[in-house]
């Protein structure tokens, strides 16, 4: 049965992340995640919040990458995660973004990402024999010294190309397509998960796909549109690009890329077109965003994650979310 999940940047205070973990147990949200984005705080501190306010959803990071973290520390943050929230804790792996800013380079992304999810798996289940990979290595001195899961935790696998998707059919419990809320190529990915569940020999659907993308919820439609388009301008053109269905029309990104290099962002939101906006955006009141979700159930998502910021009051955001939304999604 479809989910919906509910995912937060990491940049607000430990404070306000127990008031909104505190709203989020009220209703019926599948995961609480919270995303690792360069240049923003670690996750883990948030997230603990949520695994210690929360009863139901799986909390985890969406997503840590293997070339700032290695993942000796991304298994002792999950297993702590795991153990405050009472074996709820997820590992969410992908590939990252923004690093041409710091010059660090990202080789071997699909070795990276497969030996990361190997090596922490290891470590949290208490194995000692040596790990010995392309890109990461450990002696069987290498396990950690304090309280483990002592099983392997469910596996998200975070990204938008072929091979990803085919690794994540391979290896990942959840395929997540951040940033898109087109239902028009979820059959695209899901074509290439089932090809990488059958080489690993998993049977067909073995791998949940996800999506996820901003969300802004308000009964006023237009307060939700003018916020959605301020986000989904910045970085749009990015992700447009690696759209494998329909993506928008080339000049529409130039005129968004032109306005974000002069420093106009309401230029930049009002060169979206109402189509482009509603393939990397839910937006209006909880009437049209469960209409925007279902269609995305109806295509083969799993999962769907409400990405930020959710509202212009995220707390009120939130509520109105699981107070208005989910029940119309239930009774469909």
């Amino acid at each position: 049965m479809p989910q919906v999940g509910i995912a937060f940047q990491s940049n607000k205070s430990l404070a306000e992340y127990r008031e909104l973990a505190a709203i989020v147990d009220r209703y019926d949200f599948a995961t609480a995640s919270v995303y690792q984005d360069l240049f923003f705080q670690p996750p883990w501190p948030a997230l603990l919040q949520f695994a210690e306010h929360t009863k139901r959803p799986l909390v985890g990071p969406a997503v840590v990458n293997p070339y700032l973290t290695h993942p000796v520390l991304v298994a002792a943050n999950l297993a702590l995660l795991d153990r405050t929230s009472g074996g709820r804790a997820y590992l969410g792996v992908g590939r990252g973004a923004f690093f041409q800013a710091i010059g660090v380079p990202q080789p071997r992304p699909l070795a990276a990402i497969r030996e990361c999810v190997e090596l922490v798996q290891r470590l949290l289940v208490g194995e000692r024999a040596p790990y010995l990979g392309e890109v990461f290595q450990a002696s069987k001195q290498a396990y950690l010294r304090f309280p483990i899961p002592g099983r392997r935790l469910p596996v998200l696998i975070g990204g938008w190309g072929e091979r990803i998707a085919r690794l994540a059919g391979e290896i990942g419990d959840v395929f997540k397509v951040g940033g898109s809320a087109n239902p028009a190529s979820a059959p695209w990915f899901r074509e290439r998960l089932d090809e990488g569940a059958r080489k690993a020999g998993r049977a067909k659907g073995a791998v949940k796909l996800a999506f996820g993308a901003v969300t802004v919820v308000d009964r006023d439609r237009r307060k939700a549109e003018a916020l959605a388009r301020r986000e989904v301008s910045m970085y749009v053109s990015a992700v447009a690009r690696l759209e494998p269905v329909s993506p928008p029309l080339a000049e529409e990104i130039r005129e968004i890329e032109a306005a974000i290099a002069s420093g106009d962002e309401r230029r930049a939101g009002e060169a979206l077109s109402v189509e482009t906006l509603r393939r990397f955006s839910c937006f209006g009141t909880p009437e049209a965003i469960a209409s925007q979700v279902e269609e995305l159930f109806d295509s083969g998502v799993d999962l769907f994650e409400l990405g930020t910021p959710h509202g212009e009051n995220e707390r009120e955001a939130v509520r109105l979310l699981g107070e208005e939304m989910l029940p119309l999604l239930e009774r469909t």
